[in-house]
């Protein structure tokens, strides 16, 4: 009967756990300070969202994507299990001088003062995609 009841207590407990351990893209927000900024200009704002699907495909797939306000996030398929990566625009003009772009990542468990906020990987395949004769 004890054994019973601690298993009953132990399920629920264990499977909370590991919901609370997934990445969600809703966790990815520009506005939270994390990620890392890069600046790109010479480009307009379709070469830039071009540029930013290519590498947000990569090993990876978009689960939400809005042009106009400049947002793409995707779910790592070939890598870390449960990771996820958001790539913010700003601004969303067509024809702007300077465009930010900021990558967040967020991994399950993902520790403060361990673990990278955002992805290289991403930055170098947006690279390519923008300049693919590089």
């Amino acid at each position: 009967m004890k054994g019973e009841i601690s298993l009953k207590i132990f399920i629920p407990l264990l499977m909370s756990l590991l919901l609370a351990a997934c990445a969600s893209t809703n966790d990815l927000q520009l506005s939270n300070g994390k990620g890392k900024s890069f600046i790109v200009s010479g480009r307009n704002y379709q070469q830039i969202w071009h540029a930013a699907n290519v590498a947000m495909s990569t090993d990876m797939q978009i689960v939400d994507s809005h042009k106009p306000s400049g947002v793409i996030k995707s779910r790592v398929v070939n890598g870390t299990q449960g990771k996820v990566v958001g790539f913010f625009i700003q601004p969303t003009d067509e024809q702007a001088p300077n465009y930010t772009i900021t990558i967040v990542s967020k991994k399950p468990l993902q520790t403060e003062f361990v673990d990278r906020d955002w992805e290289p990987s991403v930055w170098e395949d947006f690279k390519t995609g923008i300049d693919p004769k590089k």
